[in-house]
């Protein structure tokens, strides 16, 4: 189960689009946040069968068009329970979308950076993505202490604290560094946590926030390049803070990586795997939007990349589609031009492909 309590929303699984919870019906059946009426009803669909909505744009579109989907990639394509009324084994907990960073495979959801920038720029392309809502609005103008404080927030998170049943608890946001009382809330949990963080806030901060919090927690860091397109790919961060950052994580904690798989990240990810990988690392393949994804590349970079990185040949090696590589070129040109960035980091390769 994924809960956002910033937008008081649930989903099956941290892929799956989220709905708005119900507040009324939660307050009459506490302690039953993993059994809404609807997840309920998803349950029961994938009992049945049948496709689920909120698996649309993250597995099922992905699988269509040949791709491998994060609901194949975790194995989690058997029946592992009978009961559509049950305990979340795995309960992840998304804090909120405070975020510095607009990496260039994200999202307003998961970034307030993003979220100012479509704002103040307007929109990149023709869709919801790049759209603003009631809902961005209420978040741009409340801030994180008035959410935080509201009675919708404050039930949610009460709901999260009395789950006992999970094996584990993922923290993740935006950036949980930049979220308030981070480390209150991990010693409240009952089970060992693990964080996933893009390191993209001041050091000071992540010192304090670190040294207050047990030894038992783990970290998932979110990164796959290195120098020039670390700072392009997850644009807002420096990677001289990206290195200082990881070095205050290694002291203490234990961590791998998340590598988000990407048209844009994958250029130096070879090199990134061989500097910095661990034995345990994440693979988080880009299907959303699909043009970002892996197999939209000049043929020169597919044949590359299946040779350095095998493992990525089924991504890589689907063919792409005319109207894929025109959204790629205009968002791309909207995402240079707003941050004044150049393009000559890239192979010269891909970006003549991308002239072409």
């Amino acid at each position: 189960m994924t809960v956002e309590p910033e937008r008081r929303s649930i989903a099956s699984c941290c892929a799956a689009t989220p709905e708005k919870i119900d507040l009324s019906w939660l307050r009459n059946n506490p302690g039953q946040l993993f059994n809404i009426p609807n997840l309920q009803r998803e349950r029961q669909q994938m009992l049945d069968n049948q496709l689920v909505a909120s698996c649309e744009d993250t597995c099922w579109k992905a699988e269509r068009a040949g791709l491998p989907s994060r609901r194949t990639k975790m194995l989690s394509d058997s029946r592992t329970h009978l009961d559509v009324k049950a305990t979340p084994t795995t309960l992840h907990i998304n804090l909120g979308s405070d975020c510095n960073l607009t990496c260039s495979y994200c999202t307003k959801q998961y970034s307030t950076a993003w979220l100012r920038d479509i704002n103040t720029n307007g929109p990149y392309l023709d869709e919801n993505r790049f759209q603003i809502n009631t809902n961005d609005r209420i978040v741009l103008k409340l801030g994180q202490t008035a959410i935080k404080s509201s009675p919708g927030y404050q039930l949610i998170i009460d709901e999260i604290r009395n789950i006992n049943t999970a094996d584990q608890i993922v923290i993740t946001g935006g950036e949980p560094f930049l979220y308030n009382g981070l480390e209150q809330l991990v010693t409240s949990l009952p089970q060992p946590v693990n964080i996933f963080t893009g390191l993209g806030v001041d050091s000071k901060r992540l010192k304090r926030i670190l040294d207050a919090l047990p030894d038992t927690v783990t970290f998932t860091v979110s990164a796959e390049n290195i120098d020039k397109l670390y700072e392009f790919n997850r644009y807002g961060n420096t990677w001289n803070n990206f290195l200082k950052n990881l070095e205050l994580i290694q002291q203490k904690f234990n961590y791998r990586f998340c590598t988000v798989v990407s048209n844009l990240t994958i250029h130096s990810l070879a090199k990134f795997r061989e500097q910095f990988g661990t034995k345990q690392d994440l693979v988080n393949l880009c299907t959303d939007p699909d043009y970002l994804s892996a197999s939209v590349l000049d043929p020169e970079s597919k044949l590359l990349y299946q040779s350095t990185m095998p493992d990525l040949l089924d991504t890589i090696s689907v063919e792409y589609t005319l109207e894929q590589k025109q959204k790629l070129c205009k968002y791309l040109s909207r995402f240079v031009e707003i941050r004044n960035l150049d393009l000559q980091i890239f192979p010269a390769h891909f970006i003549n492909w991308l002239n072409e």
